[in-house]
């Protein structure tokens, strides 16, 4: 048995409390030569003993005290000259006498050793239940963070199976936008449903913009942009951005403008641009 094995059988707990048996106590003694945490295990649990059975301890009134020594010295003269009798006259104050046998004295020793002892296996069984209620606590909180994990990749599953419904959808026209002179490894894709004009724009290779920045898509309708909208590129699982719907264009092209996005395109900024037909 190793020293983990050792501290947490519960055989520590046995040996402390007097439970446990010669063989029980043999292997302990072992473990407690060969690993010095065992040995400082034992030595824990027996000051955790003392420890709650001090604070369990209640004072006993002064005279109690007086009444034991004058019953062992009223004993010891009896026994002396010949007269001692198996029964005792004890007196406790504010009480009516009681006799109490040398018999019943060693049962009360008896149970008050037992009384202690059940004190302190419930002590230790208490620590026990807090610790596997600490346990239980720390798995149904893993097990709600693994729900929420298998939630959040089911919503990602969701999204990339609806993304790629659009995308194989007959009436998707796709168009290429290739990155522009300045921006030559820049790259994006927009989807086009010329049914029911929805518009969704997937980024290839964009650069990530600044906090105070954002990409527009535009439509060149009759010569003109025309704004589609501004979407973000942090979230790497949404595949397509859904844009504002158009019924035609010539192309399409994407700019960086200020967060929120402007009214007219910065050309200067247009990181991509491609044909329609």
């Amino acid at each position: 048995m190793d020293a983990s094995r050792f501290i947490s059988s519960g055989l520590i707990e046995a040996y402390v409390s007097g439970l446990a048996t010669s063989n029980e106590i043999e292997e302990l003694k072992r473990g407690m030569a060969q690993y010095p945490e065992v040995r400082a295990a034992v030595d824990d649990c027996q000051l955790d003993m003392e420890h709650y059975v001090t604070l369990q301890a209640k004072t006993p009134a002064p005279e109690l005290k007086q009444n034991i020594l004058r019953i062992i010295a009223d004993e010891e003269t009896a026994r002396e000259n010949g007269t001692y009798v198996e029964q005792t006259e004890v007196a406790f104050p504010n009480e009516e006498k009681v006799y109490v046998s040398s018999a019943w004295r060693w049962i009360a020793a008896a149970v008050f050793v037992a009384l202690l002892g059940s004190l302190y296996m419930n002590y230790v069984y208490s620590g026990k239940i807090n610790d596997y209620k600490g346990r239980y606590e720390a798995l149904l909180s893993s097990q709600n963070s693994l729900a929420s994990e298998s939630n959040l990749y089911r919503t990602r599953l969701e999204q990339m199976e609806a993304s790629v419904n659009i995308v194989k959808s007959p009436s998707i026209k796709a168009v290429k936008m290739p990155g522009t002179k300045p921006f030559p490894t820049a790259l994006a894709t927009v989807y086009w449903n010329q049914q029911s004009k929805e518009v969704f724009v997937m980024v290839n290779n964009l650069p990530e913009p600044a906090a105070d920045k954002q990409y527009q898509l535009w439509a060149i309708v009759d010569g003109k942009p025309v704004d589609m909208g501004v979407f973000e590129t942090g979230n790497k699982d949404e595949l397509l951005h859904k844009m504002k719907s158009i019924d035609n264009a010539e192309m399409f092209a994407i700019t960086l403008e200020k967060k929120g996005g402007s009214l007219v395109p910065t050309l200067d900024q247009m990181y991509v641009a491609g044909k329609a037909s």
